[in-house]
């Protein structure tokens, strides 16, 4: 027992809940002010934004006493923070201070009003022959030893907010901080008390504790242990303290020996003082339990049970087999009693260490039986919210409870936002739920959830955790023997598979899928196995694989009557189509789903294939074509409240308008998009969107910014483990650092680049990245690797078939000749490429080969040829709506003008140039 200044001494546990202080006689007058605050805890740490905060209230006084209510859960370090920051002030109040422990929360039970207003008084000098009997009495007497005194009052551990009330004073010249593990919301509403709850620490702060009471040198000679240490304990500081104390007087033990022991299980065992059971994390949460009714101890052990990070009073319903509001008031109480936190928007969440402890109740006063319950309510609950709320994200897929109600064909876009917004706050717990339910062994549950989550996941592009919980599904249903499960199962794996880019793995998963529909004599399901092939081969470029696969999976759902389904293999057709430069073909397969979208109302689908359209527009060069059916998916995208697939056309639109050279336009349209896919929480998404804005800003010769979006992009999709991605952020900054000169930077891009296009079997990429790769070294004057780098793109262009493609290496390859002084054989192969441009229709191909052939016959000394060519390639510019390479084709033939001898000529179209580069926002 430790004895403090002006006739009071502490004794028990400062943090768990028993502290008692002892109050003697009344001193003399001559006695010096009371000052009764307990030893400042050593080495404190942290918490500096809530003491900067209390010296702050502090400062601003006023009318009334400052009241400051500071609460949190068991073991947050309440009483530690309030002496801390009572002994910071301390001179502050020369009149003294007072510390009371209420006992709120202590085995010997709670001081009342009375015994604390007498110990109060008595510390005041006032002898017991005077004390009044009345709590009233007492309370007024207590008011006026304190009026006109600068004193500090520190209450601690307070039971609720009447037990306060009383030891208030009544001037304003006091301060009283009130600790307590209830929130104190009374006491805020009728006093004015400044509320402030206690986090856990940073992980910054908690390391600090763990440094300072463990020894500085043990914790830099085991960084990592250290951190870890921080994990283990979950940043709680009588967690962290303890721990910490047992390092510190166990020389012999290290500080990952206290983490293995830790992570063996059973920590709150271990997070004690051996000669103190007091002091110790589990009695600490016992004492808060302990004063619970029967009905809301049920509802904290139960909650234990759930392992994701939130719950919503609507899953604790079903956990408790209680309705929401009820259950809304049980969280109610809990969170009063500082066991559960309020996370915002109706959540509360449940910390790590109070889980373990709820679990140990649990496992003490609840049957398997009744805990198996629970969980299985609480997963049914789970399984049919999920089931519901998907079928407004995909009402066309098959699930595997096919007796469903489907909505509406489109549905009220605000209700479905509604179920998009409970599976993005719901993702985490029910991953969790799914990894529980497959360790507990329920395989139905297991792969029903897995198939319920897949449409919210496949959305978002949520690949890995869609693979995650379908593997665990298909684990499942190998167990439970069912073959149907087993296919759903499959399909989806393969289908993520291909959206990561992972196609060999896609493929064999899809080959498993097909296996199984055709042994269940499933054409629907073969069907759909079909057309996801086909989609993969698109992938890896193998387009007339992928048109057979097609062909298959469109004859079977026509035979089956699926007219949504038939779309969707259209739209892959078109897609293969258009990989081999077949474009009149590539059209009809997209008008013909096109037809079919709108025959059935699909609107979703409908605002689909005009984006297929818009890309088909695009590849021939018909770039109004191409922006009035963006403009129209995106117009139907809006209306039924789409945001997804409004990113998804609004990239698009941007990289239209970047083509043509309106670069104001494509910023807004790119910022709106990414705005969406950061606000619907899409990184795939955003990703995406941030490549497209680096190259519409390297355009703008904005290159610091090109660089700061097309790094964070890269960023994204490496954590994504997006290969197609990377390797289009890749790419894109490879541009930008040739842009700058960069060309060593430039050229480790690019090819790193090459190296995952080649890994993912992405020909059309790496045909792609190879001219890019032609281009770097052609600025940086190594024009034998920047041929070799165009002949290698031309033979890959040539080996799938991609005449677009031929047409982009041929030109680059005449580039290349041009620079290397052989003007006629440059000249020979733009012809060519300009002819394959043709013959396909590419208009966006004939303009630069064109402008490039004017360049080539001005060298060769043939100006009114070279005249011409320019003015070709400018009226399909103009046709095109390309203002960007109007400019460029202006600027050349204000050259030739000059060549020719027509220097006013040559003015007047450099006079035109600047007014349109200034119209264009553009830079010279």
């Amino acid at each position: 027992m430790t004895t403090y200044l002006g006739g009071a001494s502490i004794g028990g546990d400062s943090v768990s809940g028993d502290k008692i202080v002892h109050m003697s006689a009344a001193a003399p007058e001559a006695d010096p002010p009371p000052r009764q605050l307990p030893p400042d805890v050593p080495g404190f740490t942290g918490r500096r934004d809530i003491l900067d905060r209390l010296g702050s209230l502090v400062d601003a006084g006023g009318p009334a006493p400052v009241i400051i209510a500071l609460t949190g859960m068991p073991g947050i370090g309440k009483t530690a923070l309030a002496v801390h920051w009572a002994h910071l002030v301390s001179d502050r109040f020369p009149d003294g201070q007072l510390f009371i422990d209420l006992r709120g929360y202590s085995k010997r039970g709670a001081l009342t009003s009375r015994e604390a207003l007498g110990q109060a008084l008595r510390t005041l000098r006032v002898p017991d022959s005077r004390l009044p009997v009345d709590e009233d009495e007492l309370a007024a007497l207590y008011r006026s030893r304190l009026a006109n005194k600068r004193m500090l009052i520190v209450l601690d551990d307070a039971e609720d907010p009447r037990q306060v009330y009383p030891l208030l004073p009544g001037t304003s010249s006091c301060v009283v901080i009130v600790t307590a593990r209830l929130k104190l919301t009374a006491l805020v509403a009728r006093y004015g008390a400044r509320a402030m709850a206690l986090d856990l620490l940073s992980e910054a702060e908690a390391l600090d504790l763990v440094s300072e009471v463990a020894g500085r040198e043990r914790t830099r000679q085991e960084p990592d242990a250290a951190a870890a240490l921080v994990q283990i304990c979950a940043r709680l500081p009588l967690a962290l303290r303890v721990a910490a104390a047992n390092i510190a007087t166990r020389p012999q033990q290290s500080v990952a020996d206290t983490v293995h022991a830790l992570a063996e299980g059973d920590r709150l065992s271990k997070l004690a003082l051996g000669e103190d059971p007091g002091e110790a994390v589990g009695a600490a949460f016992d004492l808060s339990y302990r004063g619970l009714v029967p009905e809301t101890r049920r509802a904290f052990r139960l909650l234990g049970l759930v392992e994701g990070p939130h719950v919503a009073p609507e899953a604790v319903g079903a956990l408790l087999g209680a309705t929401p509001e009820a259950a809304r008031r049980l969280l109610y109480l809990l969170e009063t009693a500082g066991l559960v936190q309020a996370v915002g928007g109706g959540r509360y969440h449940l910390h790590e260490l109070l889980r373990e402890y709820a679990q140990g109740r649990a496992a003490e006063e609840d049957t398997p039986i009744v805990q198996s319950a629970a969980i299985k309510r609480l997963a049914m609950w789970y399984l049919t919210t999920a089931q519901q709320a998907g079928r407004f994200l995909d009402r066309y897929r098959r699930t595997i409870r096919q007796e469903l109600t489907a909505p509406p064909v489109n549905a009220d876009p605000a209700e479905r936002a509604r179920h998009l917004d409970w599976f993005a706050s719901e993702q985490p717990n029910l991953i969790a739920l799914i990894r529980q339910v497959a360790r507990l062994g329920w395989d139905q549950l297991t792969w029903e959830l897995a198939d319920a989550v897949y449409d919210f996941f496949e959305l978002r592009r949520h690949c890995h955790e869609n693979l995650e919980v379908h593997r665990l599904g298909l684990e499942a249903a190998r167990r439970g023997s069912d073959p149907l499960a087993c296919f759903f199962m499959h399909h989806h794996i393969s289908v993520s598979h291909r959206e990561l880019g992972q196609t060999e793995e896609a493929l064999q998963g899809a080959e498993a899928a097909l296996q199984l529909s055709i042994q269940l004599e499933d054409r629907y399901g073969e069907a759909a196995v079909l057309d996801n092939m086909a989609r993969t081969h698109l992938q890896v470029s193998d387009y007339r694989t992928a048109l057979d696969l097609g062909k298959q999976a469109l004859e079977i759902r026509r035979d089956i009557s699926d007219r949504h389904a038939e779309a969707t293999t259209l739209d892959t057709l078109a897609r293969g189509y258009q990989g081999l430069s077949k474009y009149t073909r590539a059209y009809e397969c997209a008008d013909g789903a096109l037809k079919i979208r709108k025959e059935i109302g699909d609107l979703r689908g409908e605002a689909e294939t005009l984006d297929n359209l818009a890309r088909i527009y695009y590849g021939t060069g018909r770039i109004k074509d191409s922006l009035t059916a963006t403009e129209k998916a995106l117009r139907i995208r809006s209306d039924i409240g789409d945001r997804h697939g409004q990113g998804e056309t609004l990239a698009f639109l941007a990289y239209l308008h970047m083509r043509i050279g309106r670069h104001e336009q494509a910023c807004e349209h790119i910022e709106h998009a990414l705005a969406i896919r950061r606000g619907i929480a899409d990184p795939q998404g955003e990703g995406q969107a941030l490549v497209h804005l680096s190259t519409i800003c390297r355009r703008l010769g904005r290159y610091e910014s090109a660089l700061a979006a097309g790094l964070e992009a890269l960023d994204i999709l490496q954590q994504l483990r997006d290969r197609h991605g990377e390797a289009e952020a890749l790419d894109n900054l490879s541009r930008c650092y040739r842009r700058l000169g960069l060309y060593e930077r430039a050229r480790e891009d690019v090819n790193r680049a090459l190296t995952i296009r080649r890994s993912i079997g992405d020909r059309l990429g790496e045909a792609n990245t190879l001219n890019a790769l032609g281009l770097v070294e052609l600025h940086a004057g190594r024009l034998g690797r920047a041929r070799r780098a165009a002949k290698l793109s031309l033979r890959l262009c040539h080996s799938i078939d991609d005449k677009r493609g031929i047409a982009g290496s041929l030109d680059l390859l005449a580039k290349v000749y041009l620079d290397m002084g052989l003007y006629q054989k440059a000249r020979r192969t733009a012809e060519k490429a300009l002819n394959v441009a043709g013959d396909i229709g590419q208009r966006y191909g004939q303009i630069i080969t064109l402008s490039a052939l004017g360049e080539i016959l001005r060298r060769l000394g043939h100006p009114d040829e070279a005249l011409a060519h320019a003015r070709a390639a400018r009226e399909l510019a103009k046709q095109a709506g390309d203002l960007h390479e109007e400019i460029n084709i202006l600027r050349l033939q204000a050259k030739i003008h000059i060549d020719l001898g027509q220097v006013d000529e040559s003015r007047i179209i450099t006079a035109q140039v600047a007014n349109m580069t200034r119209d264009l926002g553009q830079l010279p």
